[in-house]
């Protein structure tokens, strides 16, 4: 391995070049060597943005010996095929989350990690982000107590037409798999527990969500084993104006006093405007995350690579956060509780 780790990013789209590639600016140790999209122009804006060489086919990035890892920003039906492509051709993965579509494609991108020694790890990027790492310090050091009510609502207008991949549930999973597996996530890490249970409500607001068969709305409830119990708002329904300062809420509930955090409490501009009233701009290009946590992202990945440690989020980690999706994604379809451990559905 040359000074640098030098990675392929595949996928130039809407995280890809807007999260990912400007964060590889500012990660010391890493170069982005190469951006591949199949979208025309796509893969050259990243090029001049990174002097990374642009690509149209993924399987060019792959067949440079001097690509050491890849950076997976695709359709999430595609993680697993390609990423388990990109372990066998000997390169490490950061792929995007959900870690995959099944749970039967994330064990096969686990084995493929370990068959070929490679780092396999999966963005969940609230991981990263300082505001939920200091909730976690916080709930680590017993400053609530033990936690037994988590609340989290994650609510935006998916801004996409009703023809891409994020609406149709064969490859996105829907506003459960895509945003419900963050909170999935973020629950069992701030539990530090498993759950037994989930009861989901989903609902089919936009048209686009009902043309897809898919649900843009869910309400989720998690039982887990030490008696703490989740609730889950994740949406894609709110409309457009609801404004990036809103899109977050968090309440942890302990045994010995509470957390609460909202994006609404914490925006630093407010602006009265005389035609358009109160406004609250949006202060992170992505209204998920900030910018510095996809570089705090990045930055543990090429440390994993260079030093060969585990990630702090582990690819059983990114598999249980699918499996509860998934049990959620069920419960709504069903009208019924899902036990865990979730089997394939056919």
């Amino acid at each position: 391995m040359s000074d640098k780790v030098r990675v392929g990013l595949i996928g130039c789209g809407n995280i890809g070049a807007g999260g990912h590639a400007p964060a590889y600016l500012s990660v010391s140790g890493v170069e982005l060597v190469a951006a591949c999209d199949i979208l025309p122009g796509r893969a050259e804006a990243v090029a001049r943005l990174t002097g990374a060489t642009a690509y149209q086919d993924y399987r060019e990035v792959l067949a440079r010996p001097d690509v050491d890892a890849v950076d997976l920003c695709l359709p999430t039906d595609q993680h697993a095929s390609v990423a388990i492509e990109a372990l066998r051709a000997g390169k490490h993965v950061l792929c995007e989350k959900p870690i995959a579509r099944t749970l039967a494609e994330a064990d096969a991108m686990i084995a493929a990690a370990r068959e070929a020694g490679r780092v396999l790890m999966v963005g969940h990027v609230r991981r990263f982000d300082h505001r939920y790492t200091a909730i976690r310090e916080a709930l680590r050091a017993g400053e609530v107590g033990r936690p037994v009510y988590l609340r989290r609502a994650e609510r935006q207008w998916l801004p996409f037409p009703a023809d891409v991949w994020y609406w149709r549930p064969e490859a996105g999973g829907g506003v459960i798999l895509d945003i419900g597996v963050h909170i999935a996530d973020l629950f069992r890490w701030y539990l530090e527990d498993e759950p037994i249970s989930v009861y989901a409500v989903g609902r089919q607001v936009r048209r686009a969500a009902r043309e897809a068969n898919s649900f843009d709305h869910a309400l989720m409830t998690f039982h887990f084993r030490n008696g703490a119990i989740g609730v889950a708002e994740a949406s894609w329904a709110y409309q457009p104006n609801y404004g990036g300062a809103l899109y977050a809420e968090l309440d942890v509930v302990g045994t010995a006093g509470k957390v609460h955090y909202s994006d609404r409490d914490t925006n630093p501009l407010l602006i009265y405007d005389a035609e358009e009233g109160a406004i609250l701009p949006r202060y992170f290009r992505f209204m998920s995350t900030t910018e510095y946590a996809f570089q705090a992202e990045i930055g543990h990945f090429v440390e994993c690579v260079r030093t060969g440690r585990s990630p702090s989020i582990s690819p059983e980690d990114a598999r249980a956060a699918l499996e509860m999706a998934l049990a959620a994604q069920r419960s709504a379809e069903t009208g019924k509780p899902v036990a865990f451990s979730l089997e394939e559905a056919p």
